[in-house]
């Protein structure tokens, strides 16, 4: 079976990642601007909500998967790589099943104790099957990428993005139209009494995030579905000879037992990612309450004036946080967790070897590749804020008002998450689950602090929450490839890759800071925006160029099938 280098493997799912995120852009652009900051507020909610329980049942599995088949390959077990697939299949299905029916039996009161406003209880309905569909897709994703072959994991992601555009927008304007209807017929909304139609959408906010989100959910079980029927068609290129040779494979509860426990962690892990993301929804609405009522005089609230009733400030302040600042703050980590997904099977075979010649190259690469790309998108953002935000949600100025310098903020963060992200993943590949569970731990307790410190300061506010989210991961960042490098012993090349990528963005960041300026002054800021940006990275790359940072031994060992 011919397996994808590294490179190769990032080019797959680095396309990928690009479709999929200008597609989630084309879905959540327009879907934001139908919700704004309060119908954002419900639809975030009602993810937060979700995240903890699919990382329970499902967000370890495509490591722990990955891992373990990874070193089996590497040995020759091909029946026991089957066997794997299979136990894996029915046990996290029957656990993912399990969390499924504890959210949807407790939306409710989930929704009301802990985001605080039950509307979104309907939102964490439409979601929750998502867990066990989800689930299963990662059984399938992580066995391909444990046999280097990143096409199913691909196609999948394409469908399932593809799909939620389709779904998820065709819900929520499902969702309008009956809202309308109803108004028209008898003058109520999905059972509500509205005095004019001007309420309209407003009374059906709640109702149209769930339909969107029910969209969301049809998308992944379809895409689900296609992994299942690919698997059976198309095969995963282990021979009935290679399967004859493997004459001893392990009990199933043998199976299941390692593949949890290495799962467990790596998912225990991820939900104190999301964690994160709840104290986020825990403070920010009540900090932001108690603010209004202590003093309106804040900027903040002077901007947002009497456009937003009083009683919704603070959802609509944690909606546009969300819905604006953090979605662009997200897609640049998206993208880089590719290097990481990508050289997990290579740095899990060339460790359970000791192949520590080939373990530096894999590592040093991902790395190189994650600041490449991290670190002149965050430092192209800092200057770039506001005509970014405005591109994509030109029809909601006072949320593109409110999310401008949270986003300046949180860039510096971006940097950081990308490092996280990457280096976890390595840090999974060769065994070392509990560090980034420990790591995480403190790294939450400083976003905890923080975020309830710098918010209560005044004319700090939400940035408080995208300082504070800098903070904490600029620690858990450094912290985590400092125990990479304590487990494993390799050498990161700092200068190759940070410093370089560092000094050459700076002065693209400069080049595209004059470059919008100019070009700003004779065309509109559209314009002038995918100008600079395209001028700036075509420097950023002639500087790398420059920096002698890509030759022949470079390109050669990022293409290698089999030293990296």
């Amino acid at each position: 079976m011919k397996k994808q280098g590294f490179l190769m493997g990032s080019f797959i799912l680095g396309t990928t990642m690009l479709i999929t995120k200008a597609l989630g852009m084309i879905y959540k652009i327009p879907l934001t601007n139908i919700l704004g900051g309060t119908g954002m507020g419900y639809y975030s909610s009602a993810f937060t909500i979700f995240m903890p329980l699919f990382a329970i049942a499902a967000s370890g599995i495509p490591s722990a998967m990955s891992m373990i088949v990874a070193e089996n390959y590497a040995f020759e077990r091909y029946k026991n790589i089957r066997r794997i697939r299979r136990v894996s299949l029915i046990g996290f299905s029957f656990i993912s099943l399990l969390a499924t029916l504890f959210m949807i039996l407790l939306s409710y009161p989930i929704s009301k104790y802990i985001s605080g406003d039950s509307k979104s209880y309907l939102c964490v309905i439409a979601l929750a099957p998502s867990i066990l569909a989800g689930s299963i897709m990662s059984v399938y994703r992580g066995y391909y990428e444990g046999l280097r072959n990143m096409l199913p994991t691909a196609i999948s992601e394409i469908i399932e993005s593809i799909l939620r555009v389709v779904f998820g927008l065709g819900g929520a304007y499902l969702a309008i139209y009956i809202a309308n209807r109803g108004y028209a017929r008898n003058g109520s909304v999905f059972g509500q009494m509205v005095s004019n139609s001007e309420d309209i959408l407003k009374t059906a906010t709640p109702y149209i995030s769930a339909f969107s989100l029910f969209g969301v959910t049809l998308s992944t079980i379809i895409a689900a579905i296609y992994c299942a029927i690919r698997s059976r068609i198309s095969g995963d290129g282990i021979t009935k000879q290679m399967i004859a040779s493997d004459i001893v494979t392990d009990r199933m509860r043998t199976i299941f037992k390692s593949v949890f426990l290495l799962a467990f962690p790596i998912a225990i892990s991820s939900v104190i990612t999301t964690v994160i993301s709840m104290i986020d929804l825990a403070t920010i609405p009540p900090i932001i309450k108690s603010l209004y009522e202590k003093n309106r005089d804040i900027g903040l609230f002077k901007l947002i004036g009497d456009q937003i009733d009083a009683k919704d400030i603070p959802n609509f302040v944690y909606g546009s946080f969300v819905g604006l600042a953090l979605t662009i703050f997200g897609l640049v980590p998206s993208l880089t967790s590719i290097f990481g997904k990508s050289s997990f099977a290579n740095v899990a075979a060339n460790y359970s070897k000791r192949n520590m010649a080939s373990l530096e190259k894999s590592a040093n690469a991902a790395l190189f590749s994650t600041n490449f790309i991290a670190i002149p998108c965050a430092l192209g953002l800092i200057i770039l804020s506001e005509p970014a935000l405005t591109l994509f949600f030109r029809t909601r100025p006072l949320e593109v008002s409110i999310s401008t310098q949270p986003l300046m903020y949180l860039c510096v963060g971006m940097i950081f998450i990308s490092i996280t992200v990457t280096t976890f993943a390595l840090l999974q590949a060769v065994g070392n689950v509990k560090a980034p569970l420990k790591i995480l731990i403190v790294g939450l307790v400083i976003k905890l602090v923080l975020n309830i410190l710098l918010m209560n300061i005044g004319y700090l506010n939400i940035n408080g929450a995208a300082i504070s989210t800098s903070i904490s991961y600029m620690f858990i960042g450094t912290r985590a490839v400092h125990s990479f490098v304590k487990y494993t012993g390799v050498k990161i090349d700092i200068i190759t890759t940070t410093l370089k990528p560092l000094f050459a963005g700076i002065l693209s960041t400069i080049v595209i800071l004059f470059s919008f300026i100019l070009v700003n002054e004779r065309q509109n800021q559209t314009i002038s925006l995918i100008f600079s940006v395209a001028f700036g990275s075509i420097m950023y790359i002639l500087f790398m160029c420059l920096l002698s940072v890509f030759n022949k031994n470079t390109i050669k060992s990022l293409f290698s099938n089999t030293n990296v």
